[in-house]
């Protein structure tokens, strides 16, 4: 099975927000009633239940002078998916293409996944009890087709493609790239960021590149305590298990005794 990564170049987005439209076209996402943000140009300002992705809006002044960055934020689909570990119900599924999904038929509502992302990207829906995000379109990736967005790009700031190809291939060409081994928190990030034209950007704050558009260089979120719990919970129903298994053993030679006994 092939894995896949979706490559996005700082360095050639011009922030059209086609990739934004595309989203919730190909998801059937509502539109949101939005205003005047008076933080920028960010709209909506934050994902939602129904924007699983966001083009966000960054404004600065540099060496060069003013300057316009741009970068797409959504679920990032790490390779050791924390959501997934958090989840108490197995709702989240890792799946060996890269895409980490949510199940809503299975989904309880716990916000456990929100809890755990240090990514900041599930939503909780209050009508529906359940949390949203993401799914790097696994129904078009499973059917051989690149995800709704990557198609959507008018300027290829969008790359899909095999994950280890596009590492190559970008790291070849002299670019900076996030994702490609994070931490051990989130492992590698099926979602790439690349840039060489904005390497330096964020250093005058004392920022890497990724910090700055806000892709923390070690993300960590509210894991261990969650993991702990469902460790707890893996070890009573074990326990459960066991005592079970030993019930019916204990019953099964009672009879066979009683059976003899009838016998004789």
């Amino acid at each position: 099975m092939t894995e896949y990564g979706i490559v996005f170049n700082l360095d050639s987005c011009i922030g059209c927000r086609a990739c934004q439209v595309s989203c919730k076209i190909w998801n059937g996402l509502r539109a949101e009633e939005t205003s005047f943000n008076p933080a920028g140009y960010t709209n909506p300002p934050d994902l939602s239940p129904n924007t699983w992705m966001l083009m966000v809006y960054h404004e600065g002044v540099n060496g060069q002078g003013p300057f316009w960055l741009f970068h797409k934020w959504q679920c990032m689909h790490c390779s050791e998916a924390p959501c997934a570990k958090a989840c108490p119900v197995n709702a989240i599924e890792v799946h060996p293409e890269g895409p980490v999904v949510i199940r809503p038929d299975k989904c309880i509502g716990c916000r456990y996944c929100i809890e755990a992302c240090p990514y900041n990207v599930p939503r909780y829906d209050p009508e529906t009890n359940k949390v949203y995000k993401c799914t790097m379109c696994v129904d078009r990736i499973q059917n051989g087709l690149a995800p709704a967005c990557v198609e959507a790009c008018p300027t290829d700031a969008l790359e899909f493609g095999p994950w280890e190809e596009l590492v190559r291939k970008y790291k070849a060409a002299g670019f900076e790239v996030y994702g490609d081994n994070v931490n051990d928190y989130v492992g590698r990030t099926h979602y790439l960021y690349v840039t060489r034209r904005y390497r330096d950007i964020g250093s005058s704050e004392g920022k890497k590149w990724n910090e700055y558009i806000g892709l923390p260089s070690d993300p960590r979120g509210a894991l261990p305590p969650v993991q702990a719990g469902r460790d707890v919970g893996a070890g009573i129903a074990a326990a459960a298990l066991a005592g079970a298994v030993l019930h019916a053993l204990y019953w099964r030679a009672k009879r066979v005794q009683e059976k003899a006994k009838g016998k004789s």
